[in-house]
């Protein structure tokens, strides 16, 4: 795969922040361990004692990627186990097969507690769909369009600091004509102890990775969620090193799965419903 290069500059890093009561964090334990469970496409519920959050969790546009079962889409919208008590849902980029504004209004809606986390577009698409509501304001945290990292520290049922957010944006990939989507790298560390990262759909471009290298190696990532053509171009070991990454699921796998897929002997979600455990780790 030849993408051609992109290039954006680093800057300070932007500091924003939720003020919340102080409370103590919740942390996994032996019997309910940190654990990913696989949608779609690009979906994922990441779970950590309480504190549970969503990438990429209502689209409509399939674009030849598996679309979230209708029974699992309901459930989620419904807010019925194991989707209840989400605390956050992470959006990578506007592109169909990842977001519908409309259907995220309408969670918003559903589920006043929850936070969404996510580039200005989808801010601006959401305004522009049916079900917006000026009071989702207060309770979207909408990324510039920067090249320096950002970070957030949100709460989770009551507990402050129980989701740290650090993102970046690392373009789409598809070379130039991609370059006006904002898509977002986050790195998500639950109640002190699991981390994990979701890049959407992000450029296969080595230069990328080494500008934002410091970014990757100030914190370690115990499972990173990178689309598929990472590992195919890179290789897991690779890509664990340049994500500072313990552990790496490739996603964002089409319908008609490529050849070279199964034989890579990487690891890959392919079919809904998969699982994988995300080890606890102590973080500053």
């Amino acid at each position: 795969m030849n993408i051609p290069r992109l290039h954006h500059g680093v800057a300070a890093t932007l500091a924003l922040a939720l003020a919340t009561a102080p409370a103590a964090l919740a942390h996994p334990s032996e019997d309910d361990p940190a654990t990913a469970h696989f949608l779609a496409n690009e979906a994922i519920l990441v779970s950590a004692g309480e504190t549970r959050i969503l990438f990429d969790p209502l689209f409509s546009v399939s674009y030849g990627y598996p679309l979230v079962a209708p029974d699992v889409r309901a459930a989620i919208m419904a807010g019925t186990p194991p989707y209840d008590g989400i605390d956050a849902v992470f959006v990578s980029h506007v592109h169909g097969d990842h977001f519908d504004a409309t259907a995220v209004n309408a969670y918003l809606a559903a589920h006043p507690d929850v936070i969404l986390v996510g580039p200005w577009q989808a801010r601006l698409d959401m305004q522009a769909a049916t079900g917006w509501d000026e009071a989702f304001e207060a309770r979207i945290q909408a990324l510039p369009f920067i090249a320096s990292p950002q970070e957030l520290v949100l709460a989770a049922d009551g507990i402050e600091g129980a989701i740290r957010v650090e993102t970046v944006h690392i373009p789409h990939a598809g070379g130039p004509g991609r370059a006006g989507i904002q898509n977002m790298a986050h790195r998500v560390t639950l109640n002190g102890v699991a981390t994990v990262m979701h890049l959407g759909d992000a450029t296969p471009e080595p230069a990328i990775y080494d500008t934002h290298s410091d970014h990757f190696a100030a914190r370690t990532t115990q499972h990173a969620f990178p689309p598929y053509w990472l590992l195919g171009q890179w290789g897991g070991e690779t890509v664990r090193q340049r994500l500072n990454a313990d552990a790496a699921t490739g996603i964002h796998i089409p319908i008609q799965q490529p050849d070279w897929l199964e034989e890579s002997g990487e690891d890959f979600f392919t079919e809904a419903g998969e699982t994988r455990p995300i080890p606890a780790h102590g973080h500053d």
